[in-house]
């Protein structure tokens, strides 16, 4: 086994066992904030914290194209 295939492997099992879990769980934590958010917003009345919407839009929108 090469020098190389090593790496390979050791990045792959990196990207599965480290990186991967940490995305999930990151992502689930963001959907569910702006679930909770909406849902207090719809219940309680209550704006979002946010002073400009179309300005949360558009940074929610760069953010997540990677721009």
């Amino acid at each position: 086994m090469s020098f190389k295939d090593v790496t390979f492997y050791l990045a792959c099992a990196a990207t599965w066992f480290i990186l991967l879990p940490l995305f999930l769980v990151g992502g689930t934590t963001l959907v569910s904030y702006a679930v909770f958010s909406e849902l207090r917003e719809c219940l309680l009345g209550r704006t979002a914290k946010a002073l400009d919407k179309a300005a949360a839009r558009e940074t929610a929108r760069r953010v997540c194209l990677g721009n």
